[in-house]
């Protein structure tokens, strides 16, 4: 008996409300490419690649360079992979790829962006993604569409780690090419700050992230144990490792279970080998290395890291860009004689780091989107008047990034990328917005970083090719390239013009990235700059003689300056670099397969991409309809799933069974979003069951049951886009359905209508938000209109109508990260609809007196409390503790005296579960109090788990 009162009374005490929900999720990607696009393949027996009609010129190319890489990447894992689609988007400028399952296919953004590298974008991407398709196929081979492929995709995410899973193909790309992030000093540098500083943080840190510290991704962190791995273990060690995995495919942290048979440890035994192995090299590798210690500008007391990048001495002041967890991007300046700052613009979306400033403006880009097709963005160019703080958007629908000031004219000169590929220098005319002059860099070459002369008259570049990169000049006068420096695969940056025959640039000559000065007649370099772990973005003021640069530190990007004469000579045969990836290269090496040469023996015939094959591609049983979307009122069931490659068409067919009333539900549904409009069509056939009063026996009822075809469908118009630090939003949605029962089980039910014919609903909505740095709760300002309109036009038996409003306003709180959401909401309706709820309720809503609702007000105050990173073994990690507030107002327009309804707090963890990086959990306690007299429950306690991708 003692036990069980201790049981009740706990019951009684926290009455639990135990809820799953998913907020938002995307983990299976699914937007489309502009509706113009026209599509084009080459077949051949391993891969299918399509691409759109713009790359028809370089597609036997990338087929090429498709077919070596497949062959290449799965020699380890000893198999052949099956036949796959490679897909090649050229409209979105973002550098992105990813292979998947469910359906099985790899998609590859074509176009380079401006982030530094030390080969071409494209063909290192194939490299990159086609190890992926190889790990997929040896592992989940025999799981195969039309069935098989999510749960093919469930079986690897549980068995392969995240860090494994990149870290392998990272390797793969650096030992397979002549370039590779595994090459660049610049890749590992923060694990080295960070060690070096003594933070000395977890494998979980490392795996999962942080809010408040630099780790960076599982991708190196990854790429590092992997190469440990592959210098140990025999030479295709893949193929067994994998094989391993596959005996016991139910275990519980099964890579950890290989492991300890292959190299005696788990997971984070392999990390700490890892560290101890880099630590040794680099305190060999560096003990002789004397770096400067230069002294921080403008150096803030930050509890989180903080980055002032791109730092320029113009006009008296110091121009940078602030990067940090707590505020979105924006250019700000600093007054050293006063020891001030003044943000003058955000920046919005940019593909990388980027502004120019001259006397009287200073000019960005920024990434904007299609707002209807995901998959194609734009960057266009702002400019803002320093005097007036007038900001006008120079482009529209553009390519263009890294825009400069010409020293002399009202010109500027940007990085152009076309649809098919080419990289051009373009000079535009600041007096009327037109193109001067478009120069093209050269066949599958890219231009980065470009910067004039102080003549105004020839322009200092990075050039990339297939034979790596190169410092090089272009003449304005009559468009000729030459290159300045050898093709090699160093990492240049941010490239200037010193003085006579010198130039500036960052590089890693010797292992460690600094600034260098180049001698363009005799070849000689000399450093400017000797970091302790990194020099970047260089900017030579000639007035001062001073040279301003970033030097990385553990904790970000600090601005620092030293006398553009200081200058120390280097050794030849210095290197300071770990070169973690040798060991591995010299056991397993192949010629570079990145060249984009063609095969010539090979022919690619080139045809259009069209048939039911493009519509229709079933692939998998499921659990679920909505790929998971969301658990609410989940139903055991079972559904084929069908998605076409190109993401235009999806079709559902299933059965679920409705365990609440015991009823199966079969269903079928088509969403085809290949146009402006997005259309969805679903039909139902279910079961139901309902109760009836009996006529003069008000205290018993009657039970029947029936079946209805259900059918119902939308069109909707979801329209988003991004201007500088606001994302906006709006849309129209139109849904009707018809609705015919039959086979009701009782003969004595009297008005039971067997039809519903065509209820409308319309819906319109607005939102402008602005964009949330990474530890907002809510955006800092924010506006968000709904406007939602229901009724019955076709209905003689059922009339009615309902207009709701809904509004959701964001508001800065007290500190840094904390706000206000304030959510105001009205309806009123008629007839079938005057008991419907279309608004936002009340917490609690359920245990007071019920109250038609006309209007509802409902207050948030959410905070961030605590960063803590804490690892709880391989269980969770938490990465964030929140706290918040809420009052809830209901029908305020009956009320003299303005009091809640409701109102409570919460506390919420952000936390990952047994190591995965995905999905995102947060788990919520919340206490809501009920100011109501008619409540059955004053305090009511609720728990909540959500969880995002």
């Amino acid at each position: 008996m003692r036990h069980k009162n201790i049981i009740i009374n706990t019951l009684s005490l926290l009455s639990l409300i135990i809820y799953s929900q998913k907020s938002s999720a995307q983990f299976f990607e699914d937007s489309q490419a502009p509706l113009s696009q026209k599509w084009y393949k080459i077949e051949t027996k391993n891969f299918q690649l399509i691409f759109p009609e713009e790359m028809k010129s370089k597609a036997p190319t990338l087929a090429d360079q498709v077919n070596r890489s497949l062959r290449t990447t799965s020699r380890n894992y000893k198999i052949t992979p099956r036949k796959i689609p490679f897909i090649i988007h050229n409209t979105n400028l973002q550098t992105n790829g990813f292979v998947q399952l469910s359906p099985r296919k790899s998609e590859l953004y074509s176009t380079a962006g401006a982030e530094p590298d030390n080969q071409t974008w494209l063909p290192n991407l194939i490299l990159h993604e086609s190890r992926h398709v190889s790990q997929f196929d040896k592992l989940t081979g025999k799981l195969r569409a039309p069935f098989f492929e999510q749960l093919a995709l469930a079986y690897y995410g549980l068995t392969v780690p995240s860090w494994y899973f990149e870290g392998d193909a990272t390797l793969t790309e650096t030992i397979y090419s002549e370039g590779g992030r595994g090459r660049l000093p610049a890749f590992e540098m923060p694990i080295k700050a960070n060690f070096q500083s003594n933070h000395n943080y977890s494998f979980n840190k490392y795996l999962l992230g942080s809010y408040k510290d630099i780790v960076p991704s599982y991708y190196t962190i990854g790429y590092l144990m992997t190469s440990t791995l592959k210098s140990e273990l025999p030479s295709n060690y893949e193929a067994d490792l994998f094989s391993e995995l596959n005996k016991k495919p139910l275990y519980p942290y099964n890579i950890n279970r290989v492991l300890k048979k292959k190299i005696g440890g788990n997971s984070a035994y392999l990390y700490n080998k890892t560290i101890a192995n880099l630590d040794a090299i680099w305190n060999k590798k560096t003990s002789d290395y004397q770096y400067q210690k230069y002294t921080e500008i403008n150096k803030k007391n930050n509890n989180y890291y903080n980055s002032n990048l791109l730092p320029k001495h113009k006009n008296g002041l110091i121009y940078f860009i602030r990067q940090n967890p707590q505020k979105t991007n924006a250019i700000y300046t600093y007054d050293a004689a006063t020891n001030t700052e003044n943000r003058l613009v955000k920046t919005g979306i940019q593909l990388t780091p980027h502004f120019d400033v001259n006397s009287n403006y200073i000019l960005w880009d920024e990434l904007h989107k299609d707002p209807r097709f995901n998959k194609r963005t734009y960057s266009v160019i702002n400019i803002m008047n320093l005097k007036t703080g007038k900001i006008n958007q120079l482009s529209k629908q553009t390519r263009y990034y890294s825009p400069i000031f010409s020293p002399l004219d009202e010109t500027i000169a940007c990085v152009e990328v076309d649809l098919s590929n080419d990289s051009y220098l373009t000079l535009i005319s600041l007096k009327n917005n037109s193109i001067i002059k478009r120069i093209k860099i050269g066949n599958a070459e890219q231009l980065q970083h470009p910067a004039f002369n102080s003549q105004g008259d020839k322009i200092i570049g990075i050039r990339l090719s297939q034979y790596g990169t190169a410092l090089c000049e272009i003449d304005l006068n009559n468009n000729k390239i030459t290159n300045l420096t050898p093709w090699g695969n160093q990492q240049y940056e941010r490239p200037q013009y010193l003085s006579g025959m010198k130039i500036i640039t960052k590089a890693n000559f010797n292992g460690i990235d600094n600034i260098y000065s180049i001698d363009l007649l005799s070849g000689k370099k000399q450093l400017l700059t000797k970091a302790q772990f990194g020099a970047f973005n260089p900017f030579y003021d000639k007035d001062t003689r001073q040279l301003f640069f970033n030097d990385y530190q553990y904790n970000g990007y600090k601005i620092a300056q030293t006398p553009i004469d200081t200058a120390f000579d280097i050794a030849p045969e210095t290197d300071y670099f770990s070169h973690y990836y040798a060991t591995a290269l010299t056991r397993d090496s192949v010629k570079n397969i990145a060249s984009v040469s063609v095969d010539t023996s090979q022919h690619y015939q080139i045809v259009p991409y069209r048939g039911l094959g493009r519509t229709f591609n079933f692939h998998s049983l499921s659990l679920s309809s909505s790929n998971f979307e969301s658990f609410d009122n989940f139903k055991p069931g079972v559904f084929w799933l069908s998605n076409n490659i190109l993401n235009t068409t999806q079709i559902a067919l299933g059965y679920e069974y409705d365990t609440d009333i015991r009823k199966g539900v079969y269903s079928a549904e088509l969403t085809y979003n290949k146009y402006l409009p997005k259309f969805s069509l679903r039909y139902e056939n279910r079961g139901q069951i309902a109760a009836a009063s009996i006529p003069n026996k008000p205290d018993s009822s009657i039970r029947f049951d029936w079946r209805e075809h259900y059918i119902s469908s939308q069109i909707s118009i979801p329209l988003s886009f991004y201007r500088r630090d606001y994302v906006y939003s709006t849309g129209f949605n139109l849904a009707t359905a018809y609705l015919r029962r039959y086979d009701l089980s009782r003969t004595d039910v009297k008005n039971f209508n067997y039809e519903t014919a065509f209820p409308l609903t319309y819906q319109l909505y607005l939102n402008r938000n602005a964009r949330m740095a990474n530890m907002d709760l809510y955006p800092r300002w924010g506006q968000n209109f709904s406007i939602t309109y229901r009724h019955t036009p076709f209905e003689n038996n059922a009339k009615g109508e309902i207009l709701s409003a809904r509004t959701v306003f964001y508001l800065p709180g007290f500190m840094s990260n904390h706000g206000f959401q304030i959510r105001l909401s009205a309806q009123t309706g008629s007839g079938i609809y005057q008991y419907i709820n279309d608004i936002p309720l009340v917490s609690g809503f359920s245990y007071y007196k019920y109250e038609k609702i006309k209007n509802t007000v409902l207050v948030n105050y959410r905070f961030p409390i605590a960063y803590p990173d804490l690892g709880l073994g391989s269980l969770a990690y938490i990465k964030r503790v929140k706290g918040g507030i809420f009052a809830d107002y209901q029908n305020i327009h009956k009320h003299r005296e303005i009091s809640p309804k409701s109102f409570g707090a919460y506390l919420s963890l952000d936390f990952n579960a047994f190591r995965y990086p995905l999905p995102d959990f947060e788990f919520v306690v919340k206490g809501t109090y009920i100011n109501d007299n008619t409540t059955t429950q004053r305090i009511v306690p609720t728990f909540s788990l959500n969880y995002t991708y």
